[in-house]
């Protein structure tokens, strides 16, 4: 399984729902199921409280608060 850590600095916030949003390009990460992980402590990683959009050409990851991810797939 590959991944790719991405920095809470990545995120946009999503006026309309006050959320915060990353979004993926499926060319970057393949077209499997993708499991994304919260970074607790220095390389801690536990499951994220996220929900995701899938589209043909990018997958969306919608979050509460921006944080440290790691996105395997």
């Amino acid at each position: 399984m590959q991944f790719i850590d991405f920095k809470k600095e990545h995120f946009k916030e999503d006026e309309n729902t006050n959320d915060f949003v990353i979004e993926i390009s499926k060319a970057e990460i393949g077209f499997d199921e993708i499991k994304v992980q919260e970074r607790k402590d220095d390389e801690i990683y536990e499951d994220a409280d996220y929900q995701i959009t899938d589209d043909p050409l990018k997958i969306t990851i919608r979050m509460k608060k921006p944080a440290d991810i790691r996105v395997n797939f």
